[in-house]
């Protein structure tokens, strides 16, 4: 539990020069996104943090998110330059996590902090709905109504978890250090995750909703990530949607 600093200590053992860190722990907004899920997301990388300060590692990966730049902030050129905009409890506190662990390894000359910060992350195994390409395809397989926000014409980008896994090896063993937008460049719509579901093969019912909020599209230039990961191929939200549905259908 990070949230709890004398069981965070465990760890201590493992934590030296030749360690590189991958910090994932977090409570995700489908699971809470309000002011004690902000207080606990902080109080991990806190404790995180005061661990390294005593014994430090010699690289840390972190995984923010693309939500610092607002959720619900209309941006079709989102960059690494892009000014912070948190709109949410989740974002403000992955903000705040960044800068903390940035002041921690300002502190230590030879390590490096690598922060990344992806969109929406999607793949087979999520135990809980998720408004994203993987529980789509899981109402989809179960013969449940999927319920669309508005038309589904937001435009997202959603990345396989190979992928980020990919990443995330390279990276591991890359002096590279900043922040990252883990972003292929390409954003589709909900719409186009129905779509590829039904030409696979699946019967989708959608049960539309009125917008709660407006309408706003999220694109990122990934100049940069092209630049350290030149010839890097994504996954192909058909191919990847194509992966989850096989999987689930093994799995049920």
């Amino acid at each position: 539990d990070f949230t709890n600093e004398n069981e965070i200590a465990v760890l201590k053992d493992f934590f030296d020069m030749n360690t590189a860190v991958i910090m994932l722990a977090a409570i995700k907004p489908n699971f809470g996104n309000d002011l004690e899920a902000f207080i606990k997301n902080v109080s991990m990388v806190v404790n995180l943090c005061k661990l390294l300060q005593k014994n430090p590692a010699a690289r840390l990966i972190y995984f923010s998110s693309a939500a610092v730049y607002g959720e619900d902030v209309h941006n079709l050129h989102i960059t690494e330059q892009t000014p912070i905009n948190c709109r949410s409890y989740y974002g403000i506190a992955k903000y705040a996590c960044e800068r903390l662990l940035w002041k921690t390894f300002s502190e230590q000359e030879n390590s490096s902090l690598l922060i990344l910060r992806p969109p929406v992350i999607y793949g087979p195994g999520e135990k809980e709905f998720v408004y994203n390409p993987a529980g789509f395809a899981k109402k989809a397989l179960s013969h449940e109504k999927i319920t669309l926000w508005g038309d589904g014409s937001e435009k997202r980008e959603f990345i396989f978890i190979d992928d980020i896994v990919r990443i995330v090896e390279h990276f591991i063993f890359n002096d590279y250090s900043g922040v990252l937008n883990v972003a292929s460049g390409k954003s589709q719509t909900f719409k186009e995750i129905i779509s590829i579901i039904s030409k696979l093969g699946h019967k989708v019912q959608v049960d539309s909703r009125a917008r709660t909020k407006e309408k706003v599209d999220n694109a990122f230039d990934n100049k940069l990530f092209g630049k350290l990961m030149s010839g890097f191929k994504f996954t192909s939200l058909d191919d990847g949607i194509k992966k989850v549905l096989d999987y689930e259908s093994k799995n049920k």
